[in-house]
């Protein structure tokens, strides 16, 4: 919904994610906004609000898949998939939700910048990359055992480079209006290290 409320949270957040929290000052916002300093107010008290919504909005959407889905994947290939389908799904949300794509790694960045304020924040970041980690490591053991890979991988550190291969979506233009080209660059990584490691 198109409220003044709404679209003050989405140019906001955009800015914050842009700029970052310190280097975005009221006038800033209320610029971005086309609001009086007066109007602002009678929405928000402070920055700190403002912030603090888009945060939450945003975390509606970062999840991953559930467990019980997670453990219905059969190979590590089939796990690559689902992952580029969760980012493309969380991406077509974020879109809806604040109007423009959201790199998910600017959000990290963000959030390591208002730790002190929001520690909550931090936390859940903490535990998310500490899951995501998890399961590419699990995906990696499986895929040995079932001989789809190379045994002789070092699953650490192979879970880590997969799991960084979203990382490059932060060369994409945040204001860019095709994603379809971040995501077949994305896949098109994918594909390159499954043929490296495949047996």
């Amino acid at each position: 919904m198109n409220t003044p409320r709404n679209v003050i949270v989405n140019k906001a957040f955009f800015e914050f994610l842009n700029k970052g929290y310190k280097a975005c000052t009221l006038k800033n916002l209320e610029q971005i906004t086309g609001l009086t300093k007066g109007a602002f107010y009678y929405y928000f008290k402070n920055k700190e609000e403002i912030l603090k919504e888009g945060l939450e909005r945003y975390a509606m959407v970062i999840e991953d898949i559930d467990e019980a889905a997670f453990y219905q994947i059969r190979s590590l290939k089939e796990y690559i998939e689902v992952v580029l389908q969760e980012k493309e799904r969380r991406a077509q949300q974020l879109r809806e939700l604040f109007g423009t794509f959201i790199i998910e790694e600017f959000y990290f960045q963000l959030v390591l910048e208002i730790e002190f304020l929001f520690p909550v924040y931090r936390q859940r970041i903490d535990a998310l990359l500490k899951n995501r980690l998890a399961r590419w490591e699990e995906m990696i053991i499986k895929a040995k055992q079932q001989e789809e890979i190379l045994n002789s991988l070092d699953t650490s550190v192979l879970a880590r480079n997969l799991m960084s291969v979203p990382m490059s979506m932060v060369n994409i233009e945040l204001m860019s209006a095709d994603l379809s080209y971040a995501f077949s660059d994305m896949r098109m990584q994918f594909e390159q290290y499954y043929m490296l490691i495949k047996k």
